[in-house]
């Protein structure tokens, strides 16, 4: 598929600045709307713009799959330490009366891996259907 010199442009000035907005909604999803999910449909949009500027660049699916898993796995775990400590799961591990700012670390990080997880997901869908278009 050839792809337009003006989309090529546009979408190699776009790049960085689609990742950073997706990571800054991701890092901030536990303060405004937004998070994990939104996030990671951002970053997803990114990486499928670079698909116009290297359309090689996703080969290895097998690769993404393996990893979308492990994150996943990563994601029940991080959520089920609370199981241990308060005996709930995907709630916070730490006690109730623990610095708001600490508690905020544990939404943080549980977006990033959602975000991860999601746009891996997306990247997969979308990069599928590529491949059976050619």
């Amino acid at each position: 598929m050839k792809t337009s010199e003006i989309l090529e442009c546009i979408s190699r000035v776009l790049f960085p600045f689609i990742l950073l907005y997706g990571f800054y909604i991701i890092i901030n999803g536990h303060l405004t709307p937004g998070g994990g999910f939104q996030g990671g449909a951002i970053l997803a949009t990114a990486v499928l713009i670079s698909y116009f500027i290297y359309p090689d660049k996703i080969r290895d699916l097998n690769l993404l799959i393996k990893l979308e898993k492990y994150v996943f796995i990563i994601i029940l775990l991080f959520a089920s330490a609370s199981l241990l400590t308060k005996g709930e799961i995907f709630t916070s591990f730490l006690p109730i009366d623990t610095n708001v700012n600490l508690k905020s670390v544990f939404l943080v990080n549980l977006n990033l891996f959602i975000g991860i997880k999601v746009s891996i997901g997306l990247i997969l869908v979308f990069s599928t259907f590529i491949e059976e278009g050619k």
